[in-house]
């Protein structure tokens, strides 16, 4: 759930009643259901969280309210904390002015399609006006401190060298009070930028959507490795040695290689999304590993990887899942992981994926004005079969809306930049004609 702090579906009553929803959700008998809550820096998200208190705990439910907490923090408390729930007061990489919820269940899951119809189907059924009152809360003694140790055992039996240079960017958000506290615990020589949250500033030209700014920090505090995280700190993005990006399909390689070589990577198989690039999928070929591919989204990453039992999974946009840290994505874990893998190996982050050659891809999104199903649109439709029939087996075409915003995602991926370009480019054309939005 996403949306204006506010507006429907995050106003006072309806989040009162998604509180009280996600109790009756998770009802036992025996005793009182326990939820942990957690949000980001937002400045709207102390004022969620209050209205969401008013209908947890008029619904029964003992709250511990953790306060400023990163969304994998939350997910790994509530498994082992004995939390009946988790819920996340965010909306991860998106800009202060929005806000969401996010539920985890009792395994640290995050709730599947099936329960978050129950709680809408409960919320939109529950017409009472709650009271506003006074909430009491348990306080969140230690919490952060169980995570904090859980996820430095990453590192444990490593020696890092002591010239070993690391710079971070937190995105002004949840992982402003977390991330520099574990990677100065580990004395790692630590450079950190946009740690300073005013509840305006989360994501804004930092983080992981704009890892411009650290990749200048890493070239001039001569770091081996940068890191940067989202508002929330489920996904992190990298930067190497010389400033380059590396996004999420080459820290997969780099992770998969590294659980392999530890008789660790189950099945000698990763699940990736649609988008990852045809070169990741080359690349584990070579080493024996074989990918399944799933739609986009973290949850339905982590849902294949427990069908098919794996360890690893992730998106090219940095969610990363290692499961026998936690079935979720967690940037802080994952960036303990590659340096690791960087001080084990005594290489560069651009050595370890030296073997991933992308195919040439093109992304677009283009803004609509509605969700008219890609069936309704012959002529977009024709576009991207004529795409296809081209491409063949060198390439792919994926056109979907996205799950978040007012887009519709144009992937094409092939030998040729410049067709995919112009085969892309005429497809967004269309969609702008057909969808009335000619300026997106």
């Amino acid at each position: 759930m996403r949306g204006t702090p506010g507006v429907p579906p995050l106003d006072e009553q309806t989040l009162a009643r998604l509180g009280a929803a996600i109790v009756s959700s998770i009802m036992q008998l025996s005793r009182a259901p326990r939820v942990l809550v957690g949000r980001d820096t937002r400045e709207s998200g102390p004022w969620i969280v209050q209205q969401l208190l008013r209908g947890l705990t008029n619904g029964g439910a003992e709250v511990t309210d953790g306060g400023l907490m990163s969304t994998p923090a939350v997910a790994f408390l509530t498994k082992e904390g004995g939390f009946d729930a988790g819920v996340v007061v965010s909306a991860s990489h998106n800009p202060f002015q929005d806000n969401g919820i996010k539920i985890f269940t009792r395994d640290g899951r995050k709730a599947d399609r099936e329960f978050e119809v129950r709680l809408t189907e409960l919320t939109a059924g529950d017409t009472r006006t709650l009271p506003v009152s006074e909430v009491a809360t348990l306080e969140p003694r230690g919490l952060l401190e169980q995570y904090l140790a859980h996820t430095c055992q990453i590192l444990e039996g490593v020696c890092l060298p002591a010239d070993f240079r690391l710079a971070i960017d937190c995105a002004n958000g949840a992982n402003s009070g977390i991330a520099p506290v574990a990677f100065r615990r580990l004395g790692l020589d630590l450079h950190v930028i946009h740690d300073s949250p005013d509840g305006r500033n989360i994501n804004l030209h930092c983080g992981s959507t704009h890892p411009e700014a650290l990749a200048q920090v890493v070239v001039g505090e001569r770091c081996d490795l940068g890191a940067a995280f989202d508002g929330d700190g489920d996904r992190v993005v990298f930067v190497d040695h010389d400033g380059a990006v590396v996004d999420g399909d080459a820290v997969l390689l780099i992770a998969a290689r590294w659980l392999a070589a530890s008789g660790r990577l189950a099945h000698d198989a990763v699940v990736a999304t649609v988008m990852s690039n045809m070169g990741l999928e080359r690349a584990l070929w070579a080493d024996g590993i074989s990918l399944y591919r799933c739609p986009v989204g973290d949850r339905f990453v982590a849902a294949e990887m427990e069908k098919r039992g794996l360890a690893l999974g992730g998106e090219q946009s940095g969610h990363v899942i290692v499961a026998d840290h936690l079935p979720t994505g967690d940037g802080l874990a994952t960036a303990l992981l590659i340096v690791r893998a960087l001080v084990e190996s005594g290489r560069s982050l651009r050595d370890l994926a030296v073997d991933l050659r992308p195919s040439p891809q093109v992304l677009l999104n283009v803004r609509v004005s509605r969700r008219t199903p890609l069936g309704d649109l012959p002529a977009v439709r024709a576009l991207v079969d004529a795409a296809e029939q081209r491409l063949a087996d060198e390439g792919r075409v994926l056109v979907r809306y996205s799950g978040t915003e007012p887009l519709l995602r144009i992937m094409l991926e092939g030998p040729d930049s410049v067709v995919i370009q112009q085969m892309a480019d005429g497809i967004a054309a269309q969609v702008r004609a057909d969808l009335g939005e000619p300026g997106g």
